[in-house]
């Protein structure tokens, strides 16, 4: 073969190879990305974590600081090798004003037609032998909530009042931003846990992969 001919030849096949490199390279950085982060996006700011492991963090048992979940509203079970009271869940139905007065929450004494936190609940609590150390330990204590069903979903509450009535046959009663979060309704089962840390914001917890 003729050496210039040659020459070019090789000068193209050596280009071919370099560009084949070049488009390959970004792919097999992809890959592993795509093993990291999960298809439900990124929990906690940083990669996609198992939904066990994030709820794990926000778990603290159905127990604290001498108080307890009342376990008459419910039953206790684990789920994901965590400690759960498992109730019904009612919507928080605002009490009406009266002559033109707002009426306010049992604990936090706030008028939640007005609240900027739209995540919040009721239960019937045991304040123990000292009901106002009781009332001051749930009030705006955090709760971190459930979904038990196919898809799970949780979101962080405070507790606001005392409630559902004793009338009612639900557990607990939850703000319909909270059940909406849930993707809930009326009488559905969810799975109620002490919230690990009090200075968490109340919201949906983004759980990443199942």
């Amino acid at each position: 073969m003729h050496r210039p001919l040659y020459f070019r030849r090789f000068r193209t096949l050596h280009h071919r190879i370099w560009m084949a490199c070049l488009m390959f390279m970004p792919l097999t950085c992809l890959i592993p990305a795509c093993k990291l982060t999960g298809p439900e996006g990124v929990a906690n700011g940083t990669q996609s974590l198992y939904a066990s492991e994030v709820l794990a963090s926000h778990n603290s048992g159905i127990e604290k600081s001498g108080f307890r979940i009342p376990e008459s509203l419910g039953l206790a079970g684990r789920f994901r090798n965590l400690d759960w009271i498992f109730t019904r869940a009612e919507h928080f139905a605002l009490p009406a004003a009266t002559a033109g007065q707002s009426n306010f929450t049992a604990l936090t004494y706030e008028d939640l037609s007005r609240t900027q936190d739209p995540y919040y609940c009721a239960m019937r609590w045991d304040y123990g032998n000292r009901p106002e150390v009781g009332r001051k330990f749930f009030s705006n204590r955090k709760l971190i909530v459930i979904s038990s069903g196919s898809l799970l979903r949780a979101v962080v509450v405070r507790v606001v009042d005392w409630g559902p009535p004793v009338t009612s046959a639900g557990g607990i009663a939850l703000s319909r931003e909270t059940l909406s979060a849930l993707g809930m309704t009326n009488g559905d089962s969810v799975g109620v846990a002490f919230e690990a840390s009090d200075s968490e914001k109340t919201g949906p917890v983004v759980l990443g992969v199942q």
